[in-house]
């Protein structure tokens, strides 16, 4: 039987508080593009200043230094768009309504400026000057989603100037991602797959690492957006070892 290691598995994370205690529930299985350990070892060499073989080793120790883990996904629920950008998420619950006859100075040289709420409804918008009413597409344009306005080139309002507007705005849920509010996140990491070289059933566990973006956030990248975490694994009491890898005979 083969001992290679091409693993395919699902990846699961768990914030922990301050304390490293659980908060919240677990996410996964987590597309992971990436997910390193490095044991690394310090030497603490003693050097000889002896005549016959100065500069060589009498001693050599090596001291363990504290495990690196980087973890990299491109599955982005806003947790874990949240944990790439070293924040957290809240909740978005806007309410749906109304405006009538809002009065607005629309700015020159065409440029837009905000009518004080998102997500607007393409019915029953109404644009005035005075008591004028001016044309969609002609005089002004919108931006429904972000809540802008602007005149047109040639309109009737051309030179900016003050209008009055009546609008519906609709309701908003989803997530908001507070972003750089966070300057570490602290997880449990683990999972289990198959060891696709011999069939068999690999677990890990890291217990407890501290980890922060190693790389940008491409919001405008041509690929599928990915992030990318780094921190180092802890020593937690009761555990065996900062990190565990169970391969699984039967």
């Amino acid at each position: 039987m083969s001992d290679g290691l091409l693993f395919s598995g699902n990846v699961f994370v768990q914030r922990l508080d301050p304390n490293g205690q659980p908060t919240g529930g677990i996410l996964g299985p987590i597309n992971t593009t990436k997910l390193a350990i490095k044991a690394e070892a310090e030497a603490k060499p003693r050097t000889s200043n002896k005549k016959a073989d100065y500069g060589q080793a009498l001693d050599d120790i090596k001291i363990p230094k504290p495990t690196t883990i980087s973890w990299a996904f491109d599955d982005q629920p806003a947790e874990l768009i949240a944990m790439a950008l070293m924040g957290e998420v809240m909740t978005i619950n806007d309410a749906s309504g109304t405006i009538t006859d809002q009065p607005l100075t629309l700015p020159n040289e065409h440029k837009w400026t905000e009518i004080g709420h998102k997500n607007l409804a393409e019915a029953g918008l109404v644009v005035k000057q005075s008591t004028t009413p001016l044309e969609l597409g002609k005089d002004f344009e919108v931006n429904y989603a972000l809540g802008l306005i602007r005149a047109l080139p040639g309109g009737a309002v051309d030179a900016g100037g003050s209008i009055t507007i009546s609008a519906q705005y609709n309701a908003r849920s989803g997530k908001r991602i507070k972003g750089a509010v966070n300057s570490n996140t602290r997880l449990r990491l683990f999972g289990e797959g198959t060891n696709l070289a011999n069939g068999k059933d690999v677990q890990f566990e890291v217990f407890d690492t501290s980890m922060s973006p190693s790389s940008e956030m491409d919001l405008a990248s041509t690929d599928f957006v990915g992030g990318e975490l780094e921190g180092t694994a802890k020593v937690v009491p009761g555990k065996p070892a900062p990190f565990v890898v169970d391969d699984i005979a039967a």
